[in-house]
This record gives C-alpha cells, structure tokens and sequence, in this order.
C-alpha cells in the first residue's frame, strides 16, 4: 500500500490561476493522496474556488485564516495540519504534471528530500524555458550545502516528515524552502531530480521568480544585510543536529559575526576547506569556489 503524502497549497487573492493548478493537483496519478488547502483570509473568489472542490472531493480539507497571517504562517499551518507520511508544497498558480508525486515519490528513497526541475511559462501558460536554464540545481547532501545559498523551490520539493521538528517553526527572516532545504540536507540529504514536474507561471504577482538574484532584498544598507546574514548563520548552526556540521556552523557564525583581521582569516579557511559543499549551489569549478573564498578576507558575502 502506498503511504499516505499530503500536499499543503497556500492561497490568497488567487482566483485568476486557481482552478488550473487545483485540477492538476487533484489529477495527480499517485494513489494515496490528502489535499491541505489554507487560505489566507482572501478578498476575491479564492475561498468559494476552494470550497466547490471542496464539495466535491472528499480528499481535500479547507483551513481558513480568520485574518491575513501571510505565506510562511499559512505554509506552516498546513504542514503542521498534514497527515501524510511526506509533504509536497503547491502554490496557487502554478501547473503540475501530472506524474509529479508519483515520480518523486519513487525517487527519494533514503532522501529526506527530493526536488525536480520546472519549466517556466509566461502569465498565460506559454511555455519559455527550464528554471535550470538560469540556476545550477543539485543535490545537497549536507547541511553545510546551505551556509551560502540553495536552488531548491519549495513548489518542486517533496519531503519526509522527519524533517519538520527542524524546520519548524518558520524563521521570519528566510524563505520557508530554504529552512525546509537546509533540515532535509542536515538529516538524509536532498536528492535532485532532473525532470521538469511543475509548470512554474511567472507573472508581475511571484512571490518568487526563476531569476532568484533579482529577488526581493530584505535589507537597506550594507550593514543591515551583514546583520541579517549572521542571523541566519546562527539559525543554522542552532538547528543543525548534533554533530561536526554543527560545530562548524557555529565557529563560522562567530567568525563572520566578527570584524577583526583572525576571524576574517579563520573563515576564509573555513570555507576554503568545505567549499565544494558550500558554494556548490553556485555551479563553479572547483578552482572557482576555491578561489570564491578568498572573497572572505575581504568581504562578508
């Protein structure tokens, strides 16, 4: 028998896009499926969307807001409300292929997470490219894959519940697939898998588009981005497991808290030593994350 998977869709004012994304979730071809669906408090017809599939498909469960708590605090309410013994993220725009769980779920094996690659449309669902085309994607078997950054989204992941009592609650200072990313690749690895599963609409209302460097900045100055960056270095460190990774997250989180000449030094080689891992989201030669580090000496990113 298959084991149960929940798949949790956030929605808020999402009536545009709504019904093409929950018609491909409810089609998916994996046998053993619950639908969390929480909407955010929405002022269109998002929530009569929502309960007219309701009424017709006992697999879903519909969870209201009564006020508007924003996208990581309604991820988070559905993931802690999912049943299943693994989770899929679905936003409310996009399209899934219909093999998508299926597919992951074949493919994770002692993974804690596995992510596929998208195809990016435009607004009307045109197809125009692979997000791999403009992000190196990977597998990150270690917590020290995620010190510097990730290209795993959270509307391609799929993941073992093992992962929650780490991720959760959400930070509100990093996106909810970074934290889910980083507690995947601190227990068993995230695995990637290099297949287009999710049709991933980009239009002027992303959250997030598939060019992740023009992402929005939660920072004004040099100073408050050294800041934040500390901050989620010591959120890593506290949340790794015990281990030599936690070890080093923390002597990494002090070092770059530090402005002096040793704690720059000692960062520097720091990285130097697990650059592979580090920068290997970055897709560059080993001569290039190598040298990627000396950056340390001088600059905090």
């Amino acid at each position: 028998m298959s084991p149960l998977i929940s798949i949790v869709m956030a929605t808020y004012n999402g009536e545009k896009y709504l019904r093409e994304q929950v018609d491909s979730l409810l089609a998916q071809s994996y046998p053993s499926l619950e639908f969390v669906f929480v909407d955010d408090a929405s002022s269109d017809e998002t929530l009569a969307i929502l309960q007219e599939y309701v009424s017709r498909d006992p697999r879903i469960r519909l969870i209201i807001n009564p006020v508007n708590q924003g996208l990581l605090a309604t991820f988070e309410t559905g993931i802690r409300a999912a049943k299943g013994k693994m989770i899929a993220l679905a936003d409310q725009d996009d399209v899934w292929i219909s093999d998508k769980i299926s597919l992951l779920a074949g493919a994770i094996d002692s993974h804690s997470m596995i992510y596929a690659d998208s195809a990016l449309t435009d607004a009307a669902g045109v197809r125009t490219g692979k997000f791999s085309d403009r992000n190196h994607l990977c597998n990150y078997p270690t917590a020290l894959h995620y010190v510097f950054g990730t290209k795993a989204m959270g509307h391609a992941m799929l993941f073992k519940r093992e992962i929650i009592d780490i991720a959760l609650p959400f930070p509100d200072y990093v996106g909810h697939d970074y934290i889910l990313g980083f507690a995947a690749a601190a227990l068993n690895g995230v695995s990637y898998f290099p297949a287009t599963l999710v049709n991933y609409r980009q239009h002027s209302s992303n959250t997030m588009g598939a060019d992740l460097s023009k992402g929005k900045k939660n920072y004004n100055t040099r100073e408050e981005r050294n800041a934040r960056i500390v901050k989620r270095l010591n959120l890593l460190a506290d949340r790794c497991p015990d281990g030599d990774e936690r070890e080093i997250l923390q002597a990494l989180a002090q070092d770059f808290a530090s402005g002096g000449i040793a704690a720059r030094i000692r960062r520097f080689f720091t990285v130097a030593t697990h650059h592979r891992a580090m920068l290997a989201y970055k897709g560059k030669s080993a001569l290039g994350s190598f040298l990627y580090s000396f950056k340390l000496l001088f600059s905090i990113f």
